[in-house]
């Protein structure tokens, strides 16, 4: 895979995850406290919008790093990531070190 092509992926799935973001902040600032969050799948596919439900405090805790990314399963891309969490809806992968972990990071919307 080319280090271009790993940049698009990082940047694709950093889009999705900005998305979500804001799905989240829209939840809080209308004061609508969900169990769960249906976020948009973020795999580096631009053409998928598949939705995942995922319950607040997991969101939290897979935001609370820069390289964990939410897919559905079948949606990794195992050159540049590894799937570390399975769940019945969804996959957690972790970016591999690399343009599209560097990416990843660069694009976070939390890390100020």
């Amino acid at each position: 895979m080319t280090e271009e092509r790993e940049r698009r992926i990082g940047r694709n799935e950093a889009l999705f995850r900005e998305v979500n973001e804001r799905i989240e902040r829209v939840s809080q600032a209308l004061q609508v406290e969900p169990e769960r969050l249906r976020i948009l799948c973020e795999c580096g596919d631009e053409s998928c919008f598949e939705h995942i439900e995922v319950s607040l405090p997991d969101y939290e805790r897979v935001r609370a790093n820069s390289t964990l990314f939410f897919v559905r399963s079948g949606h990794e891309h195992a050159e540049v990531e590894e799937v570390v969490e399975e769940r019945e809806e969804y996959n957690v992968v972790r970016k591999s070190e690399g343009p599209a972990a560097a990416q990843a990071r660069e694009l976070d919307p939390r890390d100020d």
